[in-house]
């Protein structure tokens, strides 16, 4: 008889760690399996942008990362050995800043993380092949001894890699194509006059586009001197070390120092890697009951550091609606969105990565802009969100977009003001509303009604919070926590008016917005988006 579980997730990098925890958290019966024997320790990924963190604040972990990690106080860009331009990360207006995280940290928290909701990861295990019916999966497993066994799942995600065995047995084209540049990584010590805390980046022009290059240094924790250098080798390196996979420490030595400061020294080589970067996107994330996520579904340029946040963000959007499907209360419709809500994300990063290294080669200049935060991803033209308000300001946090930073918020006997995200999330829809008068109590009333039939939808993966514009008593309530937006900070950031609410979903996303708090009308958008009709 095979194994059995719910959800078979091949590859144990960040993307599956993530998902896998997120669905154990979920209380769904997840295995991972990795074909490698162990954790490496390389510093491959790097950046860590401020909607991840959000992702980690979710699950608990963001502290543990911002401690294991260094922030990007700004960057700093040379050109042809002259100072250029400066930009400085804002310390203040958004949730979190820019985070140097090396990629074996992030694997060390999730692995934890995953430990802590009762999972593990199956390592020396691989994916030989695998089966589709009608009611799951059958995969066919390897251990490194070479010994076969049949694993029988619902559902399979392959989270295993540009090079993904899971999109080759789908059969799926990995459209896009190969830069003809060549990539060099090295995790060293640096010693110059250069502060510690930006990113820096010197361009080179050279006398023609061969000789052209960009190297980029961000510092790691673990040493004031320890940077990660990604580089693009100029044509006559890049033949050099056409079969070299990883450079002595001479050759980056002779290589790099002529492109920064004078009187930088090296030393301490711990890593070192050549690789080509391509540009590709999966044609599909999912076939029937098999997903995709990460560099499985999608690999591009490294500019702006944003692949292991793209497919991090890919198992965010994806582990709630497993769960749900995998308890029986949502149908293949809401697993559908999962495409259609990611794939264009995925599509615009491959496409603007690649413009940016393009400019990057070409000019020498790129600045980091707001859309690296990742915070304005949003799915309003998704088929699982419903607004009942259009006529609000285009610019107000509407159905898709994510739940933005909000603080201020109090409740009684309890000291401190709260951010309105310490209310959602944790795998739950989230029901918000929003009062500045109730004479008749029919408003907290209809808003209770409304967070029982939520609570009736989901079980327990459901919660609600109440926003009140004034400082006064609602009466007693245990259903809900009432909040009393003191400074005016949720009104003004959602256009809030009174009795409007909102339904949160478990990404931290808004799924429905309504200026009448209808039980029907909300339990009717909920039958759609869930596709349980």
């Amino acid at each position: 008889m095979s194994e059995t579980t719910d959800v078979l997730i091949i590859g144990a990098g960040p993307v599956g760690m993530l998902l896998a925890t997120e669905l154990r958290r979920s209380g769904i019966d997840a295995r991972v399996i990795e074909t490698r024997a162990g954790r490496a320790f390389f510093v491959k990924a790097l950046g860590v942008t401020a909607r991840t963190l959000e992702v980690f604040e979710d699950l608990d972990i963001a502290r543990e990362a911002i401690d294991a990690g260094v922030w990007l106080t700004g960057a700093e860009t040379f050109q042809d050995g002259e100072p250029a331009f400066r930009v400085e990360v804002p310390r203040e207006g958004l949730p979190y800043g820019a985070l140097s995280l090396a990629q074996y940290e992030t694997e060390r928290i999730l692995e934890t993380t995953l430990a802590r909701h009762g999972g593990h990861v199956e390592y020396g295990s691989t994916l030989v092949s695998f089966r589709e019916d009608v009611d799951g999966v059958s995969a066919q497993l390897q251990d490194a001894a070479g010994q076969t066994r049949e694993l029988r799942c619902r559902w399979l995600v392959g989270c295993d890699g540009a090079r993904s065995t899971v999109r080759r047995h789908l059969n799926l084209g990995f459209e896009g194509d190969q830069f003809p540049q060549t990539f060099m990584l090295a995790d060293l010590d640096v010693d110059w006059n250069l502060p510690r805390g930006p990113m820096y980046r010197f361009n080179v022009m050279g006398a023609s586009t061969q000789d052209a290059t960009a190297l980029a240094a961000l510092p790691v924790r673990g040493s004031v001197r320890r940077y990660r250098f990604s580089m693009v080798l100029p044509s006559a390196d890049a033949t050099r070390l056409a079969q070299i996979t990883a450079p002595e420490f001479d050759e980056i030595q002779r290589i790099v120092l002529p492109i920064l400061p004078k009187e930088t020294r090296l030393s301490s080589m711990r890593w070192s890697s050549v690789y080509r970067v391509s540009h590709r996107i999966a044609e599909a994330y999912a076939r029937g009951r098999v997903f995709l996520a990460g560099d499985a579904a999608h690999i591009h340029p490294p500019v702006g550091g944003l692949g292991m946040n793209t497919g991090l963000q890919d198992a965010h959007n994806l582990a709630w609606k497993l769960a749900l499907a995998a308890r029986g209360l949502a149908g293949v419709g809401l697993l559908a969105s999962y495409e259609a809500e990611r794939r264009p994300v995925g599509l615009d990063v491959v496409e603007s990565t690649s413009r940016a290294l393009n400019t990057v080669l070409a000019h020498g200049e790129i600045k980091p802009a707001m859309r690296e935060t990742q915070l304005l991803v949003g799915y309003r033209d998704s088929q699982i969100v419903t607004d009942t308000c259009p006529e609000l300001a285009a610019e107000l946090p509407a159905p898709g977009d994510r739940v933005p930073e909000v603080g201020g918020l109090r409740q009684g006997f309890v000291g401190h003001a709260q951010r309105l995200q310490a209310h959602i999330g944790r795998g739950r829809h989230v029901l918000i509303g929003f009062i500045d008068e109730d004479a008749d109590g029919a408003r907290v009333a209809a808003f209770s009604a409304a967070a029982e039939a939520l609570r009736a939808a989901f079980d327990t993966a459901a919660g609600a919070a109440l926003i009140a514009g004034v400082t006064k008593s609602f009466g007693d309530n245990e259903d809900f926590p009432i909040l009393t937006d003191s400074a005016g900070e949720f009104a003004t950031a959602f256009g809030a008016r009174n009795g409007m609410i909102w339904v949160v979903r478990p990404d931290g996303h808004i799924g429905y917005r309504s200026a009448n708090c209808s039980v029907p009308e909300m339990i009717r958008w909920l039958t759609q988006a869930l596709a349980r009709g």
